[in-house]
């Protein structure tokens, strides 16, 4: 008897271990099918909500619940009033100074290989006046057959290359910056500074315009001079143009070599102000992105005009009145520009 229930328990086991196996691999699919079917659900619902870009970009819709919204802020266009700074490095290339006893003028310079050209130019000079005045008179001499032809061959050459010995020093010292005959017309006392303005900058720097002056030298005081020369060479490397400071009867003892920050000030009028962060550049072209309603953005190009260091005229492309975005821009530019 317990042989005969034995194999019918043999038999019977393979069929419930086979429904098992059954059950297992449909629990499997049904959670694969399941979690499939969320996941797509998933995927719809996060491209529904996901921001529409059109027109080349040019517009960007989010959804009205879209979570990243809360990361915009924006500020309305207005006319106002802006002053910039344009700061830039100097040093101190000269003290002229009048003796009260002789009259005579005393230069300092910051170098003495400066000294040396300054000395070449000034020798320069007198070796040409002397020159010009033996050609006037061997000339004057060759007229009145008292010299010959070759004696004002000679004479002319000479002033020739005195002449040109002189050129070549005046022109060492315009590019360091020295106007060599305004250096001669100096009256008083004087400081001169030569300034490196970027390139970018040069159009806010006027000649003959009020500038501030602060010295390593004497923290915390201010100094006032005046933009007397613009420099007419841009240095190919540094991308900068020199331009020089004057300082009319300094009172305190500033010696030549110091170092100093001029501050061109450039106060502005009925202008457009925008911080720099609403502001995003693509191949060389500025942009900035409105807000017509909420959610729909608008990308705008712009004209730029002075910038600071963190403010920028727009001189072109806004209106009074439109909503700028001022944080989010960057987010907006990957979406309108594809990055």
């Amino acid at each position: 008897m317990f042989s005969s229930l034995y194999e019918r328990y043999l038999k019977g086991r393979p069929k419930r271990w086979l429904l098992i196996l059954i059950f297992i691999i449909f629990s499997f699919w049904l959670n694969s099918w399941y979690s499939s079917h969320k996941q797509k659900e998933a995927w719809k619902e996060e491209k529904d909500r996901s921001p529409k870009v059109t027109d080349n970009g040019q517009h960007i819709e989010f959804p009205s619940d879209s979570p990243a919204l809360a990361k915009f802020e924006t500020v309305k266009v207005g006319i106002g009033n802006a002053s910039f700074s344009v700061l830039a490095p100097a040093r101190v290339i000269a003290s002229i100074n009048t003796s009260v006893n002789s009259g005579e003028k005393i230069i300092l310079f910051d170098s003495g290989e400066t000294t040396q050209i300054y000395a070449e130019y000034k020798r320069g000079r007198a070796v040409t006046s002397k020159s010009l005045k033996d050609l006037n008179r061997v000339r004057d001499m060759y007229a009145n057959q008292a010299a010959t032809g070759r004696e004002v061959a000679e004479a002319e050459s000479n002033f020739a290359i005195a002449k040109s010995e002189s050129a070549e020093a005046e022109s060492k010292l315009r590019t360091i910056g020295f106007n060599p005959k305004e250096l001669d017309s100096v009256t008083g006392s004087s400081l001169w500074l030569i300034c490196d303005v970027p390139e970018s900058q040069l159009s806010e720097v006027q000649k003959g315009e009020e500038v501030r002056i602060q010295f390593s030298s004497f923290p915390g005081k201010i100094f006032l001079g005046e933009a007397e020369a613009v420099g007419e060479v841009v240095d190919p490397i540094l991308r900068t143009v020199k331009v020089r400071v004057t300082i009319k009867n300094p009172k305190d003892k500033i010696l030549p070599g110091m170092y100093a920050r001029v501050d061109f000030g450039d106060p502005r009028t009925s202008v457009i102000v925008l911080p720099n962060n609403s502001i995003v550049t693509v191949d060389e072209k500025s942009y900035v992105f409105i807000q017509e309603e909420p959610g729909i953005f608008i990308r705008r190009q712009v004209v730029l005009g002075t910038s600071g260091e963190d403010r920028t005229i727009i001189n072109g492309g806004l209106q009074t009145g439109d909503n700028v975005i001022i944080n989010g821009a960057f987010l907006l530019k990957g979406l309108s520009f594809g990055f």
